[in-house]
């Protein structure tokens, strides 16, 4: 998987570096180079508008549900890699003062004591969730299967005391 992610990367550095016109003259690398980052892309285009993880970040923002967490939180970073490509999508609050637009005050009057905590139907859940259990919480229904997390599964409903 390694070298597929590094050759799908070779190309269009190559493309950068003006050895383009050595790759094209060739019909076979041409379609050498178009099957690498197509198979790039099966493996790691989970984080695309329409993908799974997609979908399931908007409807959990489109439900008004949140994740409340910590910069700092391990946890809160496991649960954020979950989702990828499609991060930034996630309804998520931060409670630390020092993080990137916090919000304590949120995370006071919704009396968060852990992160991450999730508020799903105005039902908290703490630690961080895989994305078929986040689906079933709120839910999200798709005949897609969520797609498996290659980290660590010991990361499920871990969380960190708020200081």
């Amino acid at each position: 998987m390694l070298l597929k992610s590094n050759l799908a990367a070779v190309i269009p550095l190559a493309v950068l570096a003006g050895i383009a016109p050595l790759i094209e003259t060739s019909r076979v690398w041409r379609l050498a180079a178009i099957a690498l980052l197509f198979s790039g892309c099966i493996s790691g285009c989970s984080g695309l508008p329409n993908s799974y993880k997609g979908r399931l970040a908007d409807h959990l923002t489109e439900t008004g549900a949140k994740m409340y967490g910590a910069y700092w939180c391990p946890h809160c970073a496991t649960q954020k890699d979950y989702f990828d490509g499609v991060v930034g999508r996630i309804p998520y609050i931060e409670c630390d003062p020092n993080g990137y637009d916090p919000q304590p005050d949120l995370c006071a009057a919704a009396g968060i004591e852990a992160y991450p905590t999730w508020v799903i139907d105005g039902k908290y859940y703490l630690g961080a969730k895989p994305l078929g259990k986040l689906a079933a919480l709120s839910g999200f229904e798709s005949e897609d299967e969520p797609p498996a997390f290659e980290g660590s599964s010991d990361a499920e409903g871990a969380y960190s005391p708020a200081k």
